[in-house]
């Protein structure tokens, strides 16, 4: 009998340390809400103008959006640790303060102050349906730069910003035999992971780099173009 008691209470004891380390391993989140930049510094607190005002927005569950002024819109999951650290995939940032009205952000780069966003910052991107999209025959009319501004996945996911596409360089027939590149989330902006090959039969997009990659283009129109890649959709436009 003495022993069950002292091993009920070495339970009592153990119960909040083991209930503190079941909550650090739950997923953070953060409250839903809209946020406008207000203030940029360098780490040094000295403060700088700027014009690409960021405008972020935190999404129920563990979604995000955000976009510079007159940007692209970039969406995606997002997480944040025990040390404050929040990953969005595109960029991380230390969390400072967060409170109903104000929030503050930090990197290697600086520091970044945040105010609730009443106003109508985003700009309604729409896609065609793509039952309209018209065929793709040839790769002359893919030609340029192009940028995702969001992805669609048929099911929840890991985000590997090694394997996510960022951009998209078409350049067309060339004597290396290269006809674009194609960048990761982690890659340099002279280091792309991957080339493009030829534009094959299905409008696929064969490829070659770091690992062989098939792309399908389900549409390349009026400026707007959708890459499709096992249950991922990729969203690219083309920057003014």
């Amino acid at each position: 009998m003495q022993y069950k008691t002292k091993l009920y209470f070495l339970l009592v004891l153990l119960l909040p340390v083991l209930s503190h380390a079941i909550d650090k391993k739950k997923a953070k989140l953060i409250v839903p809400g809209r946020w406008r930049e207000v203030a940029r510094m360098l780490p040094d607190s000295t403060l700088q103008p700027f014009t690409d005002t960021l405008y972020i927005a935190f999404l129920p569950k563990d979604s995000f959006s955000f976009h510079h002024r007159k940007g692209f819109i970039y969406e995606g999951v997002y997480t944040i640790n025990e040390d404050s650290v929040l990953d969005m995939g595109y960029g991380k940032y230390r969390v400072v303060s967060r409170k109903p009205a104000l929030m503050v952000l930090s990197n290697q780069k600086g520091i970044y102050k945040f105010e609730v966003d009443k106003s109508d910052t985003s700009e309604v991107i729409l896609i065609k349906k793509e039952d309209s999209a018209r065929p793709v025959t040839n790769i002359d009319v893919m030609i340029g730069k192009w940028t995702v501004y969001k992805r669609v996945a048929d099911g929840p996911r890991t985000v590997d910003q090694s394997e996510n596409i960022r951009s998209v360089y078409i350049t067309g027939p060339s004597t290396d035999g290269k006809q674009g590149y194609i960048y990761s989330g982690t890659d340099a902006d002279n280091y792309p992971s991957w080339y493009i090959k030829e534009l094959g039969g299905g409008q696929t997009l064969n490829c070659d780099g770091r690992n062989p990659r098939t792309l399908i283009v389900a549409r390349c129109q009026d400026g707007e173009m959708i890459l499709e890649e096992e249950g991922m959709k990729y969203f690219l436009k083309q920057p003014k």
